[in-house]
C-alpha cells in the first residue's frame, strides 16, 4: 500500500521526470536545427520542478494563480476550477528549456519597445511569471515580453525577457504560452449534445409568455413553435430551430462558482427534453454592469439517460460559466425575434 508521503514524492518525481524529458528532447531539437547557443533562462527550474506548487501569471495588474493538487492542476481566482494539466506541463517544460540568446537593451526607459515593462502597470503587454514550491516560496521568476517568430530559422521563434530584478533583456529561444485569459488554460466546452435527439425545447423569461418548440417524430422533422399566442403572426423568417441547434456545443470564456440557483427577472429558464429521457434545465442570467450573459445547468435522466445526467452534473455543478452574447442570444430568443409586433 502506498502512503501519502510516498504519493506525494512519486507525484514530484514524475513531474521532474517530464520536465527533463521535455528538456532533453527540446535540445535535441535545437541542435538538428542548427543549434542554438546560450545559458540557461532559469537554471533553477529543472533541478526543482518537483517541487512545483503553484504557477502565477501577472498582466497589467491582474493574476491568475495555477494550483496543483495532486496531479491535477486548478485556477486559485476561479475557485478552483480544474486546468488542463498538459498546458501547465507545456510551459513549464518551455520554461525550463529557455535559453539567453543575444542581449538587448538595459535602458528602463526603452522596455516597453520590446513588452518588458512593469507587469503591474495598467495597460501592461508584459507578464511576470513566477513559479513556487508547494510552500509559496519562490524557485523561479522572469518577465516575459514580445514574441519574435522564426527568430532563430522558420519555426523556432523566440521571446524577450528579462529577470524582475535586473535591467539586463534578452531574446531568448523559446516559445512559452504565457496567458491570463481562463480559456487557454482549461476545456471550454461545457456543453455538448446531439440535438436530433431533442423532442422540445422551452424559454421562459420574466413577465413574458414561454416560448416552445416540438419536433415530430418523423426523420425530417422540423422544430416548430407550440405556444403562439392568440392574434399574434409569426414572422415569416422566425428563427425557430435556431433555438435548439444552439445546444449543440456551448463554449464559454469566464467561470465563477455558484453558491445558489440564480432567480429573478434577469434569469431566464431554458429546458430541453429529450427522446431518450434526458432533461436539462439552464438558467441564463444577465448582467448589466459589466455586460455578460452566464449560464448554470442541471440535469436530470431516467433509464439510460441517467448516466447521461450524472456526466453533466459533475462537471457543471457549483458552476456558472460566462457565455459570448450571440450564444445567449441565440439559445434564449425573445418573443420580439419570432412574432410580428403589429
Amino acid at each position: 500500500m502506498i502512503k501519502p508521503q510516498h504519493f506525494v514524492v512519486l507525484t514530484g518525481v514524475t513531474i521532474a521526470a517530464l520536465v527533463w524529458a521535455g528538456f532533453l528532447q527540446s535540445s535535441s531539437d535545437y541542435r538538428a536545427a542548427g543549434g542554438v547557443d546560450g545559458r540557461a533562462m532559469l537554471p533553477e527550474l529543472p533541478r526543482q520542478a518537483g517541487t512545483l506548487g503553484s504557477v502565477e501569471i501577472t498582466k497589467a495588474g491582474e493574476k491568475l494563480t495555477l494550483e496543483r493538487a495532486g496531479e491535477q492542476w486548478k485556477m486559485k481566482e476561479r475557485g478552483g476550477y480544474p486546468v488542463l494539466s498538459d498546458k501547465v506541463r507545456a510551459l513549464v517544460v518551455q520554461l525550463a528549456n529557455a535559453k539567453l540568446v543575444e542581449p538587448k537593451t538595459a535602458a528602463k526607459e526603452r522596455w516597453s519597445l520590446l513588452d518588458l515593462e512593469d507587469p503591474k502597470a495598467k495597460d501592461a503587454k508584459s507578464s511576470l511569471v513566477r513559479l513556487l514550491d508547494a510552500h509559496g516560496k519562490p524557485i523561479s521568476e522572469v518577465v516575459v515580453g514580445k514574441s519574435r517568430p522564426n527568430a532563430f530559422g522558420a519555426g523556432r521563434g523566440g521571446v524577450y525577457v528579462r529577470r524582475p530584478s535586473e535591467t539586463q533583456t534578452w531574446l531568448a529561444a523559446a516559445e512559452p504560452n504565457i496567458s491570463i485569459d481562463v480559456k487557454d488554460w482549461v476545456d471550454v466546452a461545457i456543453y455538448k449534445t446531439d440535438v436530433t435527439k431533442f423532442r422540445r425545447v422551452t424559454v421562459e423569461h420574466a413577465n413574458e409568455v414561454p416560448i416552445v418548440v416540438e419536433k415530430g417524430s418523423e426523420p425530417t422533422a422540423k422544430f416548430e413553435l407550440k405556444s403562439v399566442p392568440e392574434g399574434v403572426k409569426v414572422k415569416a423568417n422566425a428563427p425557430v430551430e435556431q433555438i435548439a441547434l444552439g445546444f449543440g456545443s456551448i463554449d464559454f470564456e469566464d467561470v465563477r462558482q455558484l453558491d445558489k440557483t440564480p432567480i429573478g427577472e434577469t434569469v431566464s429558464i431554458i429546458t430541453t427534453e429529450s427522446t431518450d429521457g434526458l432533461t436539462v434545465t439552464f438558467r441564463l442570467r444577465r448582467e448589466a454592469t459589466p455586460a455578460a450573459a452566464w449560464l448554470s445547468f442541471t440535469a436530470a435522466g431516467t433509464g439510460d439517460a441517467k448516466k447521461a445526467a450524472d456526466e453533466i452534473n459533475a462537471k457543471a455543478s457549483g458552476w456558472e460559466f460566462k457565455i459570448p452574447d450571440w450564444k445567449a442570444n441565440q439559445i434564449g430568443k425573445r418573443a420580439a425575434e419570432l412574432f410580428e409586433t403589429s
